[in-house]
């Protein structure tokens, strides 16, 4: 006969391989963005090397604390650097509009994870948002594309 523990421990893995399931499926059907995805974090499986030949394009995946979604299906089994941060051409990047949620500004990973109007990274101690459609460049590269929110927390970020 199972312990307590060890029952809880099981109902926990049920529930979170549940709340997993029902949001990949939200996700691959287009019904969850990246600010979705962001914010739903903790209920994101975290990347393995694994294969993802039977993951259906679009399961949200995080790594290194972002969410990335799969682009391509592919066997990573036997591949460790092809974890979403390196292998650019099976992962899509998620980005979010929420302030609140953003990370540190990546550069977009070849034609995906272009910024969009709307959303949010940090750079140099300060909450950006995008102004532009498909853009490639960090505010520190083109300022003009991008509108300072302000400082991370509210407080002046030191230089």
């Amino acid at each position: 006969m199972a312990d307590i523990h060890t029952l809880a421990l099981d109902a926990m893995r049920t529930k979170g391989a549940a709340d997993a399931a029902a949001l990949a499926a939200k996700a691959v059907a287009g019904e969850a963005d990246g600010t979705y995805l962001t914010a739903h974090a903790a209920e994101v499986p975290t990347w393995r090397q694994r294969d993802y030949s039977d993951v259906p394009i679009g399961t949200p995946y995080k790594w290194q604390g972002r969410v990335y979604t799969l682009w391509q299906a592919h066997d990573a089994s036997q591949q460790p650097d092809w974890s979403p941060d390196k292998a650019v051409s099976l992962w899509d990047l998620c980005h979010t509009k929420d302030p609140a949620l953003a990370t540190e500004y990546q550069p977009p990973q070849g034609s995906r994870g272009l910024w969009q109007e709307g959303e949010c990274c940090a750079q140099n101690g300060h909450i950006w948002r995008c102004l532009a459609a498909d853009n490639a460049y960090g505010p520190a590269e083109l300022p003009e594309r991008w509108e300072d929110l302000g400082p991370i927390g509210g407080e002046e970020a030191s230089e």
